[in-house]
């Protein structure tokens, strides 16, 4: 190994390397590039379908299995060809017309299954649906990617609001602050009163340490799904007023409607109603192993002495009819019947566990709802207050407009996470009905 490396060798690999390099970087460059700025929602949810998504990498896993089985299904009714060969030495018997010692063989056999009574069909159709079980569930995977990157995107818009209603609040505790201290050097005020304040700033110097954070976690979180690696400063955040009303527009189907909906649809479902289709023709193949098996052989052989039963070219039909297999068949047979159980187990789980995220889901939307009977009004209520505190300050009557400023900012936090909310139940309820997700485009 060492001499394959050595000088040029070491030259080639470190050319590869530095080549496969240069490669990627100019791959991610690309697709930074191709992020736009600011970045926008529809952006984001066009990724969904990332090939190096841990998701997408586990459907494709699974999919080249599926499709291995199924190669493997298909070989069994396919040509075998082998060369065989032997080497051997033996001492003749005097009865025998040859003498020599050289007892060796080179053959070329081929073999085609003809009729199995319906082994090798059962276990390729079993394959067949072990794989659309697998296909089925790619619109489940896209799904789940699209339902996390939309609430990634939304945590992302709610931790800048939330950081910028934390500077607010900060900058009003501060100059109450700096106005207290101007009070209790002059004795107005006492050092109890001083030190709740003080109190009262520090915690929310806390949380707006613990909001800018927030920040960078959310970000992180957003490019881990759509751009490993790098994510634009700037997110363009969607019209409120229109989310809210297509969120609140939508007809929401009677609960046992959209039970029903989800047990036809949900890909999880169709997936195991797929397996135990699978595991049904596995179970009828391996039921024929018991029967006859018939195939068609070839072969021409060579040999180093020649006797009566050395044929140059053999052909026929042989019939191979199993009397005792040491108890494979039946092994076989209960495992699968085992997986069947399993696989009405897991569907009788999933069915409940479906049935319960509905109903949790159907509740939700219905009272996010109903919060939007009045939905401007707390931003009116809120605009009105701030109106009134800037000609309250103008005319040097009071100086609460922070105050002012900060409830608003509490107001549009709340709308805002209201929105998003009622957004992200409304993609959870597509995903688990099989409900195409293109309501947010």
């Amino acid at each position: 190994m060492l001499k394959i490396l050595s000088g040029g060798g070491y030259f080639f690999l470190s050319f590869v390397f530095l080549m496969t390099f240069c490669f990627q970087q100019t791959v991610h460059a690309q697709q930074t590039l191709d992020i736009p700025e600011p970045l926008t929602l529809q952006y984001a949810l066009s990724r969904a379908d990332l090939i190096d998504s841990p998701e997408m990498m586990s459907f494709a896993a699974q999919q080249q299995i599926a499709l291995a089985e199924q190669e493997l299904a298909h070989a069994q009714e396919g040509i075998y060809v082998y060369i065989n060969g032997r080497l051997r030495y033996v001492e003749p018997s005097k009865i025998v017309p040859s003498s020599k010692t050289n007892d060796s063989k080179l053959s070329l056999d081929i073999s085609k299954r003809l009729f199995d009574f319906g082994q090798t069909r059962s276990l390729i159709d079993a394959s067949k649906a072990n794989l659309a079980s697998v296909n089925v569930l790619y619109s489940d995977y896209l799904s789940q990617r699209k339902v996390a990157i939309l609430q990634a995107y939304f945590n992302v818009l709610l931790a800048d609001i939330i950081y910028s209603r934390s500077m607010e609040a900060m900058s009003v505790a501060y100059v109450r602050l700096d106005k207290l201290r101007s009070e209790f050097e002059l004795g107005k005020i006492s050092d109890i009163e001083l030190l709740k304040t003080e109190n009262d700033y520090r915690s929310i110097r806390r949380e707006q340490i613990q909001a800018q954070s927030d920040q960078r976690l959310t970000r992180h979180r957003l490019a881990q799904l759509i751009t490993p690696g790098y994510l634009p400063d700037q997110l363009e955040a969607p019209d409120l007023k229109q989310l809210q009303a297509l969120s609140v527009k939508r007809d929401l189907q009677d609960i046992k409607q959209l039970t029903a909906l989800a047990l036809e649809q949900n890909p999880r479902l169709l997936a195991i109603e797929q397996k135990k289709k699978s595991a049904h023709l596995k179970l009828e193949g391996y039921q024929a192993e018991k029967y006859p098996v018939i195939e068609a052989r070839l072969q021409a052989a060579d040999y180093a002495r020649e006797l009566g039963t050395s044929d140059k070219y053999r052909a026929g039909i042989e019939v191979s009819i199993p009397l005792y297999q040491a108890g494979q068949e039946n092994a076989k047979i209960k495992r699968t019947t085992g997986e069947l159980v399993q696989l009405e187990s897991d569907r009788l789980l999933i069915q409940q566990e479906i049935e319960q995220q509905i109903l949790e889901l159907w509740l939700k939307i219905s009272d996010l709802k109903r919060q939007f009977d009045d939905p401007d009004f707390t931003i009116t209520y809120r605009d009105l207050y701030l109106d009134r505190s800037r000609a309250l300050y103008e005319l040097e009557v009071t100086s609460d407009l922070g105050d002012a400023m900060v409830k608003l900012s509490d107001a549009q936090l709340y709308k805002a996470q209201t929105v998003f909310e009622l957004a992200i139940a409304w993609a959870k309820l597509d995903a688990l009905v099989g409900n195409p997700m293109n309501y947010y485009k």
